[in-house]
């Protein structure tokens, strides 16, 4: 696997993984007197832990798929074909 081989497969991962876990621990903000809050803003994003969290999550699942690309277990071309 080329190094951009590897990038893409990272950020195919990272990505619904990201989505999977953002509402994760989700609270609505409460609607106080006359502002009005989206009833989507969460009250505590926690963009960083979510971030991390999905980050760490993709490097594992792509350092085992180049691990059995590395050592011929299988690769793209042969799940691909």
């Amino acid at each position: 696997m080329s190094i951009l081989e590897v990038i893409i497969f990272f950020l195919v991962v990272w990505w619904p993984v990201f989505f999977i876990i953002l509402p994760i621990g989700f609270q609505q903000l409460p609607q106080k007197g006359k502002i009005i809050f989206a009833r989507s803003a969460p009250k505590k994003p926690n963009i960083l832990i979510k971030f991390a969290i999905t980050t760490i999550f993709a490097v594992i699942v792509t350092i085992i798929f180049w691990m059995l690309s590395f050592f011929n277990v299988f690769t793209l071309k042969t799940l691909l074909l």
